[in-house]
């Protein structure tokens, strides 16, 4: 495990939950409920950097994190240069959870196709998958997202991996 690693965790707490129904009213299934990076590695203690209920931090521990459910931890692209993709990541340190986003993208969920977009401010928050795959694109990592701002941990996943829609998160690496 190395600074800049990306992480998945599937959780059953509440916000996790309401991503699991989220993308069950979209008709989809999701595993992984959540998406953060290995900020840094001090004294053998890994500390993650995350967009959370509390905002984007990076105090929390992976031991930490591991107790809310099983974590996968998979490297990045090759073409990332891991301090650019770190430095966006931590310049957003502070900024607040995107709720409204997160209470947009449910009307988006339930309403039909053709009903017009409803968004939060995205204007200083963030959601996890966010932070985390715009931190990789200031990295140097390009992917065709339809909206990088409201993507799902499952979709980072799957375009980090290649699509293989294999999930890992039985394992606490």
């Amino acid at each position: 495990m190395l600074e800049g690693d990306i992480g998945f965790q599937r959780s059953t707490r509440t916000m996790g939950r309401l991503v699991l129904l989220g993308t069950w009213l979209k008709f989809r299934k999701a595993f992984f409920t959540h998406q953060f990076a290995i900020d840094r590695i001090e004294g053998g203690v890994v500390y993650v950097i995350q967009a959370q209920t509390k905002g984007v931090t990076n105090s929390m521990t992976l031991d930490e994190l591991k107790t809310r459910g099983p974590v996968t931890i998979i490297s990045p692209p090759p073409e990332v240069d891991i301090e650019k993709f770190l430095t966006f990541c931590r310049a957003q340190i502070g900024d607040k959870y995107g709720f409204l986003t997160d209470f947009g993208m449910a009307i988006d969920i339930l309403t039909w196709q053709w009903f017009p977009s409803v968004r939060g401010s995205r204007t200083d928050s963030w959601q996890c998958s966010a932070l985390i795959n715009e931190g990789l694109r200031f990295g140097g990592w390009l992917h065709d997202w339809q909206d990088i701002y409201a993507i799902l941990p499952d979709e980072g996943y799957d375009a980090l991996t290649g699509g293989s829609n294999v999930k890992l998160a039985t394992k606490h690496d």
